[in-house]
């Protein structure tokens, strides 16, 4: 009797090990999906934006997201993006809602504790926007001035902790922040080179500060994973995209020193 116990044990044993369902990592999840689900900031050319003449998304990001699919996928062309703003794309990462974060996003310890980064591909400055006549040369002309800045990015923080007596308004996405400058309820935009260099291209009478408080590394935000295949599979693709001159010659393409 005991030695049928123990065949019927060591047989249950073996059922349930052969009937369990392994789960798929996330990059397998996304290869059998065949899409790649992208967040994206539509706000911030020339590193995404959409284009008045197609209605399609363009710019640094948007290509480096398409090099990402086809590498990946086999297609550039099988990708859906789900627009984000600074506020809510480190949810829709950790919800799932999508596979990666490719907008403009600087890597941190403080988000490295909720989300995993891909290695930097692109590697940006913070700076601020002024009136072509203003009386503000560096930073330090901002002491008494009314800043705007974008709530929950990096620059705000940079801000507060260098200059804390600036008069900061925020706002919850760049669109409405540039339009804010641009109306005039602000001495100074403050933000990345990249973003400044985006604007000015649409937007004559304005000027860059030539300081930079900050260097801001660019990476693709990922879920936190176990398995880290799909961290080490992105970290593989910027690699070859700095080796093989892409990421350069996207620079040129969008203008981007």
């Amino acid at each position: 009797m005991k030695k049928l116990i123990c065949l019927l044990i060591s047989f249950l044993i073996i059922f349930t090990a052969c009937g369990k369902k392994v789960e798929k990592n996330a990059l397998e999840k996304i290869v059998d999906r065949d899409l790649l689900v992208v967040g994206i900031k539509s706000d911030s050319k020339p590193f995404c934006y959409k284009s008045r003449k197609t209605g399609d998304f363009e710019g640094f990001d948007i290509d480096v997201a398409r090099y990402v699919a086809k590498d990946i996928i086999g297609n550039e062309r099988k990708i859906k993006f789900v627009e984000v703003d600074p506020n809510n794309r480190i949810e829709a990462i950790t919800s799932g809602d999508v596979d990666m974060v490719i907008a403009t996003m600087t890597i941190t310890p403080q988000r490295q504790y909720l989300v995993d980064f891909s290695i930097p591909y692109y590697i940006a400055g913070q700076t601020a926007l002024v009136k072509e006549d203003s009386d503000i040369y560096t930073f330090a002309d901002l002491r008494k001035k009314t800043t705007i800045v974008v709530l929950g990015t990096t620059a705000e923080q940079n801000i507060r902790k260098i200059i804390p007596t600036a008069r900061l308004v925020g706002y919850k996405d760049y669109k409405t922040a540039f339009n804010a400058f641009l109306q005039g309820k602000g001495d100074a935009i403050s933000t990345d080179d990249t973003l400044i260099s985006g604007f000015m291209i649409d937007h004559k009478g304005y000027r860059m500060l030539k300081n930079k408080i900050s260097q801001e590394p660019y990476g693709i935000g990922i879920k936190q994973y176990d398995d880290k295949k799909l961290k080490t599979t992105l970290d593989v693709i910027i690699t070859r995209m700095k080796k093989d001159g892409t990421l350069n010659n996207l620079k040129h393409k969008w203008h981007l020193k």
